[in-house]
């Protein structure tokens, strides 16, 4: 799961909250890796960041607060077994992340640019479940 990057400026999480949360996650078991290779191997994927369990998490180095706050929402899917793997319940465990964000972004310290951002994501992830649905899920 991932937050797909978008054009536009969007303002760094500041260090000392970003080394907080790792280190909270990193008393978890978790891992959150971010450089150079990371930067290129996440620019090759069209994203910001991505997580690929409850334990791991790669961002862009100098993420934004969404992309942080989203990949921990995703690892917390992960770990209650939301994601199953599937391309629904990917799309599902995506719009429910978007929600979570929209709610919560006064207490994230979300930018303007980031709630946009989000608003649109979430539009498009329900309207790509919405036409997998009309398909008949095939």
């Amino acid at each position: 799961m991932y937050r797909k990057a978008r054009a536009g400026y969007i303002e760094p999480m500041p260090k000392k909250q970003l080394h907080k949360i790792e280190k909270a996650f990193k008393a978890q078991g978790g891992l959150i890796q971010y450089g150079e290779e990371t930067d290129a191997y996440l620019k090759s994927k069209n994203a910001e960041a991505i997580t690929y369990n409850d334990k791991t998490i790669l961002l862009k180095q100098n993420p934004g607060r969404a992309s942080v706050f989203e990949e921990l929402i995703h690892a917390t899917q992960y770990r209650n077994g939301e994601n199953d793997g599937s391309y629904v319940s990917r799309l599902n465990c995506e719009i429910e992340a978007q929600k979570k964000l929209l709610r919560n972004n006064k207490a994230y310290k979300l930018t303007e640019a980031e709630v946009e951002q989000t608003k649109i994501a979430l539009q498009q992830y329900e309207s790509e479940l919405k036409a997998y649905n009309e398909k008949g899920g095939d």
